[in-house]
């Protein structure tokens, strides 16, 4: 098992002058912080103090921007700007517009934060920035051109943030289209009932962690004392959708049935989680729900009289989920606050969750 590598956030204008990973990610997460401040999102942000940023509550627009208007204080036209996605800005021009963002928070410095780092030497954030123009200026070519790219990459949190920002331009957009797999079939049969399973989240289906055989499905059940994981993990379709993640609570009953499974433990990564709680209002029942990386949304909280206790396990400043506009604290209704114990490690990845390496080093399997 590789050991994990812990993140130390870079705080303030000065992480634009750096460029190791820790100043990468935190570069994204202030990038896609402006974002969901004109977008009307900062709510879902967790404290701002916590990488040096001002309040960023104050700067909603309640209408989208003209690129004009964006790059408006940045050296170049808003057409060269749009069509040279091979320009470079440095570091110390975007430093010098996150500061000008924390001295005097508004959205046009917002946006114009975003449109520079467009031309970040950084493919993680430069998807992090188109991502965010999606709440600045809306969809255009070019932002949707970068999120394309980033559907294909080869680092996995650059490749997950450019799918949510692409689903959210269009979730039946071809580059996504060959990345969704097929629901769980159903057997009819009867088999042994055990404890705990373990499904993915939005564009997983393909993946081989969850599965059998897989990484951190074996690092579960080899767990003392033993999870007696399912011979079997849930599959679902992986599609970014209500609709989809609504069908697929509707077969996680029938899934849950025919596999004879009462009351498991049931393991959700991301929107895997969503499925989770939606099937609770189908009247699937859950023992333990253990949630990784969930995005927030109060549209799709569980029916908490479904399952017994939720143990609730994420990042801090989870790109994905600034990108996805979830929120990042769990907050239960005061009745049932009780059933959910949060467990925060790390920063900004939000895959970290699903590493056997990242539930070593925090010492989760104790939490279960």
């Amino acid at each position: 098992m590789q050991e994990y590598r812990e993140i130390t956030p870079i705080t303030g204008p000065e992480a634009f002058e750096e460029r190791s990973r820790d100043a990468v990610m935190s570069q994204a997460a202030m990038v896609l912080a402006a974002g969901a401040g004109v977008g009307g999102r900062a709510g879902a942000l967790e404290a701002d103090a916590d990488l040096e940023l001002p309040g960023m509550t104050a700067i909603e627009r309640k209408r989208k921007m003209r690129v004009e208007q964006a790059v408006s204080q940045l050296d170049i036209d808003a057409e060269t700007h749009m069509s040279r996605p091979d320009l470079r800005i440095p570091g110390s021009a975007t430093a010098k517009l996150a500061k000008q963002l924390v001295d005097k928070p508004t959205a046009n410095a917002a946006a114009a934060l975003i449109e520079a780092n467009m031309h970040s030497s950084s493919p993680l954030v430069r998807t992090a920035a188109a991502a965010a123009a999606l709440d600045t200026t809306g969809p255009r070519k070019d932002v949707e051109q970068q999120l394309v790219v980033a559907s294909r990459h080869r680092d996995p949190l650059v490749r997950d943030l450019g799918r949510v920002g692409l689903a959210r331009v269009n979730p039946k957009h071809d580059a996504l289209r060959n990345i969704v797999g097929r629901p769980a079939p159903l057997y009819g049969k009867d088999r042994a009932s055990h404890t705990a399973v373990l499904t993915h989240g939005t564009f997983a289906s393909r993946t081989r962690w969850w599965r059998p055989g897989g990484s951190l499905y074996t690092y579960l059940d080899g767990i003392v004392p033993p999870l007696h994981m399912h011979g079997s993990s849930y599959q679902w379709t992986g599609q970014y959708s209500h609709g989809a993640r609504d069908l697929a609570a509707d077969r996680l009953v029938a899934w849950l049935a025919d596999q004879g499974l009462q009351t498991p433990d049931f393991f959700a990564h991301s929107h895997g989680g969503t499925v989770a709680h939606l099937a609770t209002t189908k009247n699937a029942q859950f023992d333990r729900l253990i949630l990784m990386s969930w995005p927030v949304h109060g549209e799709w909280f569980p029916d908490f009289s479904k399952l017994q206790r939720i143990i609730d396990i994420r990042v801090r400043w989870d790109l994905v989920i600034m990108a996805d506009r979830g929120g990042q604290v769990f907050q239960a209704p005061r009745a049932h606050r009780s059933k959910v114990r949060a467990h925060i490690n790390g920063w900004f990845d939000h895959n970290a969750t699903n590493d056997p390496a990242y539930w070593q080093r925090y010492g989760l399997s104790a939490t279960l």
